[in-house]
């Protein structure tokens, strides 16, 4: 006989476990668990009362939830698996394991509470100098929402659907019932059909609240509006919108929306970065979907940050191209002295001036030598050319000029590398492609959640030694 070691897997084991012994000093888990031990939740304790079965301590559900997270585990039932059988979730939860269901309530329980975290988190990531003030990046990524597009109803499909389901339930009434189609099975058919039309119901009742003969509803989620994605798929969606510091990624403010970006959303977050963080940042940059006349008449006049946004039309006017080539209204040169002259040297007057609530003027310019022009046809379909001038069009020039200046193109150039690969890590990297929570509300929470695991990374990459050395007992 060799002289082997016992092997019997029969056998009971018994082994004494301390978590704290599980996990190497630098690990992860223990720099997320040193955060959550810095931050103040009295807010969140608050909503828990004395009374009942003690349910377990907020900090650990906290520290279990941003862990995964952070790892790209967004699904409640993983957590659980990790819960029973992972050393790093047996470390930060001290070997306690809640249900799947208990996580998932935890979750969607304390959503008001988690925008005061997250704001907690940025000022941690500025204490540990991880936000330098020097440039602001903003964009929106959409989300397919937890719902099919084929679930998705406009009004006039709406109706068909309806239609059809209640002429399915009057076949089956009048189908008479033999061997093969039982009274059961008719019953069951129409009970389906019956919760069809209850949900269609339900649906038609959400277009009337909206009056809006174009919208589109999804039956799964009726808050997720379709939208067109950057490959051309159009799903049912939320935006979600970061701003995003330039030093190393961390993310300062974040909103999410029903609509695709617009310009009024620009300003919301910068203001919530700014007071996230405690500071102003010295340079802002976002895409020509945050861009109107109105922003940027607020950002030249009242701002005193540095806005780098293009209109819509910059780059068309930077090409030397339009949509009527040479013709394009871009390339009508506007003199100082007002007067408008065309592309082929004919002056152009004023036809009329429109004034608006807000204060600004449009005015209607008209060709004057449309008549004998040679290039009329290429220029216009109507007797004469006519433009349009908005009397804030001076804020637009003002911003163009910073886009074409050395510091100006240097400083929008870095733009998609400061917020883009924080898109790219979402789906990419931790599969985020697709909500698993249904309604704004939810879906707002989730993108949170994300995006307080994006911050916990930069700060276990970067910071994780700085942090390890601030006392428990120092406010963040």
């Amino acid at each position: 006989m060799n002289n082997f070691r016992e092997y019997n897997q029969a056998q009971g084991i018994f082994r004494p476990i301390v978590p704290n012994d599980l996990l190497e000093p630098e690990h992860p888990a223990r720099i997320i668990d040193r955060v959550v031990e810095l931050l103040d939740l009295e807010r969140l304790y608050d909503e828990y009362k004395e009374e009942g079965n003690p349910p377990y301590h907020p900090r650990m559900m906290l520290k279990v939830l941003f862990y995964s997270y952070y790892t790209g585990i967004m699904s409640s039932r993983k957590m659980w698996e990790g819960l029973k059988n992972r050393a790093d979730y047996i470390f930060l939860s001290g070997d306690q394991v809640p249900n799947f269901r208990t996580i998932n309530n935890f979750r969607t329980r304390h959503m008001e509470v988690l925008p005061d975290i997250f704001t907690q988190i940025v000022h941690l990531c500025v204490k540990l100098g991880l936000v330098e003030f020097e440039h602001l990046a903003i964009d929106g990524e959409k989300v397919q929402a937890n719902a099919s597009y084929h679930r998705s109803k406009n009004k006039k499909r709406l109706g068909a659907s309806y239609e059809r389901v209640r002429e399915g339930i009057k076949k089956l009434l009048e189908r008479e019932v033999n061997e093969d189609f039982t009274e059961e099975k008719r019953g069951e058919r129409i009970k389906k059909l019956r919760k069809q039309e209850r949900e269609l119901m339900g649906l038609k009742k959400a277009f009337e609240r909206m009056n809006d003969e174009k919208a589109t509803v999804n039956m799964t989620d009726e808050e997720a509006l379709v939208m067109r994605h950057k490959d051309g798929r159009s799903l049912p969606s939320y935006n979600h919108q970061s701003a995003v510091d330039g030093s190393y990624g961390v993310t300062c403010a974040v909103k999410t929306e029903v609509k695709p970006d617009k310009a009024d959303d620009l300003l919301k977050l910068v203001d919530m970065a700014k007071g996230n963080t405690g500071g102003a940042h010295e340079n802002v940059t976002a895409d020509s979907a945050f861009c109107d006349y109105a922003v940027l008449e607020k950002v030249e006049e009242e701002r005193e940050e540095n806005f780098l946004l293009p209109d819509m039309m910059f780059e068309t006017a930077e090409k030397g191209n339009g949509a009527k080539g040479k013709y394009d209204s871009s390339h009508f040169e506007k003199r100082e002295d007002g007067v408008i002259i065309c592309p082929e040297g004919h002056t152009m007057e004023v036809k009329t001036v429109n004034r608006y609530e807000d204060g600004h003027t449009m005015t209607i310019y008209e060709g004057t030598g449309c008549g004998s022009c040679i290039f009329h046809d290429e220029c216009t379909k109507g007797k004469k050319r006519t433009i349009a001038i908005d009397g804030r069009d001076g804020y637009r020039e003002i911003m163009r000029e910073k886009l074409r200046s050395d510091k100006g193109r240097e400083v929008y150039m870095e733009r998609q590398g400061i917020v883009e690969p924080v898109h790219g890590d979402d789906q990419k990297n931790k599969g985020w492609r697709q909500h698993h929570l249904r309604g704004l509300a939810k879906a707002s929470l989730e993108f949170m959640l994300i995006r307080i695991g994006s911050n916990l990374g930069k700060i276990t990459r970067y910071r994780a030694q700085e942090l390890m050395l601030i006392p428990i007992s120092a406010p963040i």
